[in-house]
């Protein structure tokens, strides 16, 4: 029994060490290249780190980027927000109708959430140009609110199937409007489902790459589309599309870190009900 317990174990380690290896590699790759110049690159050394660090790097990338990051922050936080605030709201009625009619739109909501969006793009395009704000900040916010809201239902609604009817019932029995109940005493219970939805839909919208392709212009660019666009055309400076890669990865790790202590938890509220 203990060769088998140490052979497991042995197997155990080994394969948590590949997963290790395999996930840290392409980070170490990409933090070695940002710091190397195109000569070093051009030798596809890509293992070795450089001897002479290029931080200058970082400081081209984050002016090159700057615009896009911050087109990216309005788009996403603003999307964000608002799909919490209406995906709540729908969410909260269709967790506590007991119509037919809540529950089947509850399902067709569902379903929408694993439609792909590549499917409904053509048409989303078509809509945000009927309502003129195509190539501006309000189509690409439109946009993704119409694509993520359903997401937000579906991950609001289950966790608020779990919440006791209890409370609300004590509130409204002191006088609580249904809007008072569910910003007042839903809202404050279901914190760590609203900061796990968040921190999805922020993610969602930060790295989407084919909508804002579509819909952006030079003016709207989000950090996604630079990404491509800074490696150049005639000549590849993969060093800043690098650097520019780490610099884009501190926003959504920041908003993570500020939200992470209530991800997991609002995950298994979410899914396991009761």
């Amino acid at each position: 029994m203990k060769s088998k317990s140490r052979a497991l174990m042995i197997l155990v380690l080994l394969t948590l060490a590949f997963l290790t290896i395999a996930y840290v590699l392409p980070v170490y790759v990409v933090v070695v290249t940002s710091l190397k110049t195109p000569a070093e690159i051009s030798a596809r050394r890509y293992l070795i780190p450089s001897t002479d660090l290029q931080i200058e790097n970082f400081v081209t990338s984050f002016e090159l980027i700057l615009p896009s990051l911050l087109n990216s922050a309005i788009i996403g936080f603003s999307v964000t927000f608002l799909c919490l605030l209406v995906g709540g709201l729908g969410a909260y009625y269709l967790a506590r109708s007991r119509s037919t009619f809540a529950r089947v739109l509850f399902i067709l909501v569902g379903i929408a959430v694993y439609l792909p969006y590549q499917v409904v793009l053509i048409p989303l395009v078509q809509i945000v140009a009927e309502t003129g704000l195509a190539l501006t900040h309000w189509g690409l916010i439109l946009s993704y609110l119409i694509l993520n809201v359903p997401l937000a239902s579906v991950l609001l609604g289950t966790f608020f199937l779990a919440v006791p009817r209890e409370l609300e019932e004590a509130a409204e029995v002191d006088g609580a409007s249904k809007i008072q109940i569910f910003f007042r005493v839903v809202i404050p219970v279901a914190m760590p489902a609203y900061a796990s939805t968040a921190i999805i839909i922020f993610t969602q919208v930060w790295n989407e790459f084919l909508l804002a392709l579509t819909l952006a212009t030079p003016r709207t660019t989000t950090i996604q589309i630079k990404l491509a666009e800074i490696k150049g055309s005639f000549v590849a400076h993969y060093e800043l599309q690098m650097a520019a890669a780490l610099i884009t990865l501190i926003v959504p790790l920041v908003f993570f870190l500020a939200l992470g202590q209530y991800f997991i938890r609002g995950i298994l509220a979410g899914a396991l009900k009761g």
